[in-house]
């Protein structure tokens, strides 16, 4: 049976006795009901994993001894950062939660003409802190070593204006006459990829033209109408299949499919 993973800061890790405490703490002892002796994994968004056996618990915080560490690299080569519009909660998380696990590197939540959010700076701040626990727990589930950033709220204006190298997508619906199919050429490896997925509605055609002004190639998934939690997924898989680790026998600048 595969070890428990939990994440700690690297502040943490430097402290004499590393511990965990709070929910993380009270998750380890309360739900998976773990005890003294016995191993777990610590990981700090370094690369590193740290074999690690439990020393003390307390109510609320649990020391542990470094046994050895690894560095075991499971990101991808594909560098994939994803604008995600300001949606509905649940398909947003899920969206975030599913990203980590498909192997995003950087999730930029921006407000456009059809994702217009008003949020004060409280709720901001609580919507990140939550945005990062859901990664966090995402990470610590499918054994990445390194978290994706969660960038702040930005407007879709703003957010053309990042300066990303590689490949730039825009999903729009009435691109019908480019598809994934046709946009992958044989062999060049674009080493990144910026997809911008839209909200509920799309993206409206002056959107678009300011983001192919930008270098964005605007495609299309197909004929059917695709949620925004759907559409980002599929066009992160297909990211990954073509250029990226999900089943290509060859990678990093060689054919990805026949």
């Amino acid at each position: 049976m595969a070890l428990r993973r939990f994440f700690i800061s690297p502040e943490q890790l430097t402290d004499p006795n590393p511990s965990l405490w709070g929910d993380e703490a009270r998750h380890l002892l309360k739900v998976l009901r773990l005890g003294v002796g016995e191993e777990v994994i610590l990981f700090d968004n370094s690369g590193l994993e740290y074999r690690s056996r439990i020393r003390s618990v307390s109510r609320d915080k649990v020391v542990f001894d470094i046994e050895e560490k690894e560095r075991i690299n499971r990101e991808s080569p594909l560098r994939i950062s994803l604008g995600l519009p300001l949606i509905r909660s649940q398909p947003l998380e899920w969206i975030l939660q599913k990203g980590t696990e498909l192997g995003v590197s950087s999730f930029y939540p921006f407000y456009s003409a059809h994702s217009s959010r008003n949020f004060q700076k409280r709720e901001q701040e609580i919507r990140m802190n939550r945005w990062q626990k859901i990664v966090q727990e995402a990470a610590k589930q499918c054994r990445r070593n390194m978290l994706p950033a969660v960038h702040p709220m930005i407007s879709f204006i703003d957010l053309l204006e990042i300066g990303q190298e590689g490949l730039k997508i825009i999903l729009h619906q009435e691109a019908t006459e480019r598809t994934m199919r046709a946009l992958y050429a044989g062999p060049s490896f674009p080493g990144s990829v910026f997809l911008l997925v839209g909200p509920e509605g799309g993206f409206p055609p002056e959107e678009v033209n300011l983001a192919e002004r930008k270098e964005f190639i605007s495609l299309s998934l197909g004929p059917r109408i695709l949620r925004s939690e759907t559409a980002a997924l599929a066009l992160i898989s297909l990211c990954q299949f073509l250029w990226g680790d999900m089943g290509a026998e060859k990678k990093g600048g060689e054919d990805a499919v026949s």
